[in-house]
């Protein structure tokens, strides 16, 4: 067998060759095992997500995979959000698709289905005897560090089994962009509810190779829109057809979709109210009466970007 050219490094550059959706869903995931369970009639997406026909109604937590080409010829996987359904997610696509290393890991918020599966991570690092670095806010670490003190600092581990070897990095408090494996990837502040005392919870999401990532957003600051502007694809939580007080609803991510108006949008983090049939219905009827693609997410749906 004759071996591979070596990469041209002189001309070969750096790029988003596909995402991958490792999550779609909320908090909760789908199937919500009371509506599976019962006679409650009124949920029909969790007994479809049953079925070989309803499939793409079964979602995860919220992630993303971005798999990148990297200018030296090799490839590198960054994992945005790491919840608590990471390791199943997992298991089905980095299998499906030969995914054999995590290179990083984009944190959007310090909720459990954001940050929950770090402790996961030990198979690759232990594996493969690497550290994994971890880019998130400062509010963020700070609920990472509470909820698992020892991937924070090793010294608290108690020596009765192997801790993941994690690298925090804090994202700058200006928001400024930074790289990550030969991408540039712009924090988006965006609301995510409020605290209890009503000032903003804030999420990071991310735009990086013109795709703004905001899979859990109740409203988008002034400042932030300039940011967003120019997106080939807008990635956008769109929680359940009505508006909720901590997310968008399908009628307000689809008006964000008529002001920014990308190449494609699609509708993340969906909950059980919503059955995937009926919003590639809707995704239809957008089309052929305003001209935008606004598809609705399902778990393992692969997006090329080349």
């Amino acid at each position: 067998m004759v071996p591979a050219a070596p990469a041209d490094t002189a001309t070969a550059v750096t790029r988003v060759r596909e995402i991958i959706f490792l999550g779609s869903g909320t908090s909760a995931c789908i199937p919500v095992i009371p509506c599976i369970t019962s006679d409650y009639e009124a949920c029909k997406t969790c007994k479809l997500s049953l079925t070989p026909e309803g499939s793409k109604n079964r979602r995860r937590n919220t992630s993303l995979l971005v798999r990148i080409d990297h200018a030296d010829g090799s490839e590198r996987n960054i994992v945005i959000d790491c919840g608590k359904t990471f390791l199943e997610s997992a298991t089905e696509v980095f299998v499906k698709h030969k995914v054999k290393s995590i290179d990083a890991v984009l944190l959007t918020h310090g909720h459990a289905d954001a940050m929950l599966g770090l402790d996961d991570l030990r198979q690759w690092t232990s594996s493969f005897d690497v550290t994994i670095p971890i880019y998130c806010d400062s509010e963020t670490l700070e609920v990472v560090t509470r909820t698992f003190p020892y991937l924070a600092d090793t010294s608290f581990a108690t020596g009765s089994g192997v801790v993941t070897q994690l690298e925090f990095h804090a994202i700058d408090s200006s928001f400024a962009p930074f790289e990550c494996h030969g991408i540039e990837f712009l924090p988006l502040r965006v609301e995510h509810g409020t605290h209890s005392d009503g000032s903003p919870f804030y999420f990071t999401g991310f735009r990086f190779d013109d795709v703004s990532y905001l899979s859990d957003v109740s409203r988008i600051p002034d400042e932030t829109r300039p940011l967003i502007e120019g997106s080939r694809l807008l990635i956008i939580d769109a929680l359940k057809w009505t508006s909720f007080s901590s997310h968008f609803g399908y009628w307000d991510a689809l008006e964000e979709v008529r002001r920014f108006r990308p190449q494609r949008a699609i509708f993340t983090d969906i909950s059980h109210y919503m059955v995937h049939s009926e919003l590639e219905l809707q995704a239809k009827k957008v089309l052929a009466e305003e001209g935008l693609v606004a598809d609705p997410a399902y778990d393992g749906m692969v997006v090329p970007l080349l």
